[in-house]
């Protein structure tokens, strides 16, 4: 695939701890890569494969596929139509009631936690709406073990 000259993009759809592996792999052979979250492991990977792109001229992306949900579509339309005025602040988070808590986690992993599996998107709609902001606050709560 990677010596295939008809292929220009691939997608990095593998367990999270090889993504850096295969991204690499596809931009070394001049592929343009899309790679599902978490998109590396490091800060460091991700400054390497960014590194080689410059190198490649190729483009790198992470996949963030909640850009195209309604929900966001519609806010960025009414927010775009002005009709909202100037916006001074932004609450943006996902609730996630779960009345039973699964005595199957009985540690955090970031891995597997709404961290990495959903506040990435939170963050991105915030950039993609509003550019980086000047000031962040965030309150991060999680439930783990048996329930009392």
């Amino acid at each position: 695939m990677l010596q295939d000259p008809q292929i220009d993009l691939v997608i990095v759809a593998t367990r999270h701890d090889s993504h850096f592996e295969f991204a690499k792999k596809a931009l070394m052979a001049g592929k343009h890569a899309l790679v599902e979250k978490p998109f590396v492991m490091s800060e460091a990977e991700a400054r390497k494969l960014f590194a080689l792109t410059k190198d490649k001229g190729v483009m790198l992306q992470a996949y963030q596929n909640r850009r195209f949900d309604s929900d966001f579509l519609t806010l960025k339309k009414v927010i775009e139509s002005g009709k909202l005025g100037t916006l001074l602040e932004i609450e943006s988070h996902y609730d996630y009631y779960r009345p039973e808590v699964s005595e199957k986690m009985g540690a955090y992993s970031r891995l597997n936690s709404y961290v990495y599996g959903y506040a990435c998107h939170t963050i991105d709609h915030i950039i993609a709406l509003f550019g980086s902001p000047k000031r962040v606050v965030y309150d991060v709560r999680s439930t783990l073990g048996k329930v009392k």
